[in-house]
């Protein structure tokens, strides 16, 4: 079994985001000349890259590194993409790892990873990400609030590479947990001592490195081969995605009802076809367009902004009828000699003219 490096040459033993406190009015609307690309990601306001481009909280910078396509980072984190919809980013975070030496016989513990996000619109997401552990007599654990809040780990557990199945982590060279609501800061550790002398005379001829981090649950499909080689951790020279969900959570506006009534000028759905509705992770509040609208809700009304859906394009009335667009909505009307039948949402002979009635 060949073995390449367990850490990338420029390791970042631990990793916090830092985020710039800008105090920017909520009602700021980006300048046209504010970049709205960076490489191959779509900046979406209330992101922003530059000066007077996002919200406070949300600036990104866009970077180029060895003379690559330039990326966008939040903080210290890779930036993949944003979702308005979902009021979500995926950034890359880092993984912890645990080796056995074969020349000084003992166990090499990486150090913890820590991904620290307090004081910022984010939280990690306990709907998409899992703390996951892959290795063989491995004890990892999360822990937020540097271990006086919650805490918590996974083991994984084999006894050869036979014992083992694509796909599977369950607890047999994988195991995964979810984390609470409401977490914006985790550090990533090992036990050390966890079965230590069986792993330094037993596992190490087939299993070397253990790993321990906090991923996107749908990014992560196990295979065996993670356990007998490196491949795990060199796919993305140590990195994996991590969900995070953002709200508006600055100036005191934690609650939409609050927010709504826009007494500090700082209400940030902007869009007249918008509405706020609290946030799912922790306080604050996000912005929605109406139903049958789609947009920017965090924009004034225009080519940006919450505007009407041709729900027509997705043909959502039955075969043999004709479909009108209408404001935030649609209307479904049946050829001559047939009538719609709401209940059924389908398009009938009528019998009224059949009979003469």
């Amino acid at each position: 079994v060949e073995y390449g490096s367990a850490y990338p040459a420029a390791w970042p033993w631990s990793s916090s985001v830092v985020l710039a406190a800008q105090h920017v009015p909520a009602t700021a609307i980006p300048s046209p000349q504010c970049q709205t690309q960076c490489g191959d990601v779509e900046i979406h306001y209330p992101f922003g890259i530059g000066v007077n481009c996002s919200l406070s909280g949300f600036n990104i910078t866009c970077k180029v590194q060895d003379g690559t396509t330039p990326k966008p980072f939040i903080g210290d984190f890779e930036l993949l993409n944003i979702s308005l919809a979902n009021s979500t980013i995926r950034v890359m975070g880092f993984i912890a790892t645990n080796c056995y030496n074969t020349t000084s016989e003992g166990m090499d513990l990486g150090g913890s990873v820590e991904f620290d996000a307090s004081d910022t619109p984010y939280r990690f997401s306990d709907v998409h990400n899992k703390f996951t552990v892959i290795g063989c007599s491995t004890l990892g654990y999360i822990g937020s609030s540097n271990g006086a809040g919650y805490q918590s780990g996974c083991v994984s557990t084999c006894h050869n590479l036979s014992d083992l199945a694509d796909g599977s982590c369950s607890g047999m060279g994988c195991c995964q947990t979810a984390i609470p609501k409401g977490m914006d800061y985790y550090d990533v550790d090992f036990e050390s001592t966890f079965d230590k002398v069986y792993i330094m005379s037993q596992i190490w001829r087939f299993s070397r490195c253990s790993y321990a981090m906090l991923i996107e649950a749908a990014s992560i499909n196990f295979s065996t081969a993670y356990i007998s080689t490196t491949k795990f951790n060199d796919i993305n020279t140590g990195r994996v995605p991590v969900v995070l969900d953002w709200a508006i959570r600055s100036n005191g506006t934690t609650l939409c009802e609050v927010a709504r009534r826009n007494e500090t000028g700082t209400y940030a759905c902007l869009s007249r076809n918008s509405i706020c509705v609290n946030s799912t992770n922790g306080s604050g509040y996000v912005c929605n367009c109406f139903q049958g609208y789609e947009g920017n809700p965090y924009l004034p009304d225009g080519p940006d902004g919450c505007k009407d859906y041709n729900e027509c394009n997705d043909n959502p009335c039955p075969s043999g009828s004709v479909c009108h667009n209408t404001e935030g909505s649609h209307k479904c009307s049946c050829r001559a000699g047939t009538k719609y039948s709401e209940q059924r949402k389908t398009c009938n002979p009528d019998t009224g003219l059949i009979i003469g009635k």
